[in-house]
């Protein structure tokens, strides 16, 4: 009787040792609450932690925000860059030896062959030629007023019976920020159009006179091209520097209505020295340049009509006749090539003191 007793007192005792043991792992303290702000929550492996914004609030919304999508032009801009594309040429500039400089975008801003661009791009050149998305090449006589801190030029190229030219928009009127523009560069150098888009972004208190941006993203080939608002008219210029405003053209032009046909900034200086010989220019033009036709052959390959461009050198004698031409990068197809070739040798230049060269680009286009 006393050893269950015993026993009885032993496993009461015992029971009681492991409730209070059990209940101490899990206490439930009185009077707190739990923490209002949230832990971060370790992330799986495989899966990318949201930010706690909430736990840091000094981080900002724009830190955590998406990349905007690329700017899209609302669609009648399409018809705003087709009106506007025969009027943007590809000029190309070349040295006093005749070497290629480099080749950009410009467009015509008057119908009596008055082209804007970037300063950057005709700053050491000896020459120049523009030519336009039809196919017809023009001879530039030279710059006629320039504002190097602008980084703008207005330049002359020879015609006849006038040029397709966009007006710049009234310097009387200011740009419309928030509107939307697109920048538009030369069809002979980007197939797609417009090559940027976007809202204007006005840096300054005047719009008209101070640099501004669009808020799509701008190629960096985009030099010399216009930015054009929804009714065509030009409001600005891409320079090397940035967007400006045509404001800042309204006394280019009015300084180029006297300037004649402009001159070069690297062209060779005339000779002061007394010479018997007749006066010869001090830098030759090409008179005359016709533009290469699509040939009859291409049409007919097996393979059906084919484009191509290139690039040919071509050298005219103290005459002003055709010397040599030289194909310095082949179009791909020998047909074309010989119809360059063909074209080119009827090209005529003024008389010279020497032989000297011209590099000229050419596109065929069925």
């Amino acid at each position: 009787m006393r050893q269950s007793t015993l026993a009885l007192v032993c496993g009461l005792i015992l029971f009681v040792v492991l409730a209070y043991s059990w209940c101490g792992r899990n206490p439930a303290p009185q009077g707190t609450t739990l923490p209002a702000t949230p832990t971060a929550t370790p992330a799986r492996p495989g899966t990318t932690a949201a930010p706690n914004v909430a736990a840091s609030p000094s981080v900002s919304v724009a830190q955590i925000t998406a990349t905007p999508p690329a700017q899209t032009p609302p669609p009648e801009f399409q018809k705003v860059a087709q009106k506007a594309a025969p009027a943007i040429i590809e000029l190309t500039v070349f040295d006093a030896k005749g070497q290629l400089l480099r080749t950009g975008n410009a467009f015509f801003v008057s119908r009596d062959g008055l082209l804007v661009t970037s300063w950057k791009i005709v700053a050491d050149a000896a020459y120049g030629v523009a030519k336009s998305p039809d196919g017809k090449i023009r001879n530039v006589t030279g710059v006629v007023a320039s504002a190097q801190e602008a980084d703008l030029a207005i330049l002359r190229a020879e015609t006849k019976i006038g040029v397709p030219f966009l007006p710049p928009a009234k310097s009387s009127e200011s740009i419309a920020v928030n509107a939307w523009a697109v920048v538009i560069g030369s069809s002979l150098q980007h197939k797609e159009q417009p090559v940027a888009a976007g809202t204007i972004i006005s840096l300054g208190s005047d719009p008209k006179k101070d640099a501004f941006q669009i808020s799509g993203a701008i190629p960096n080939d985009a030099a010399g091209a216009p930015v054009v608002d929804a009714k065509g008219e030009v409001v600005g210029i891409s320079t090397k520097n940035g967007l400006r405003p045509t404001g800042l053209l309204d006394p280019l032009l009015a300084q180029s209505k006297s300037a004649g046909t402009g001159r070069w900034a690297a062209a060779p200086v005339e000779s002061t020295t007394a010479s018997p010989t007749p006066k010869l220019a001090r830098n030759p033009r090409v008179i005359y340049n016709p533009a290469p036709r699509y040939p009859y052959e291409a049409r007919m390959l097996r393979s059906g009509p084919t484009t191509g461009a290139g690039k040919f050198r071509v050298t005219f004698d103290p005459n002003g006749q055709v010397k040599n031409v030289q194909a310095i990068e082949s179009t791909g197809q020998a047909v074309l090539d010989q119809a360059a070739v063909k074209a080119l040798q009827q090209w005529k230049a003024e008389p010279g003191a020497h032989d000297w060269t011209v590099l000229v680009p050419i596109t065929f286009q069925p």
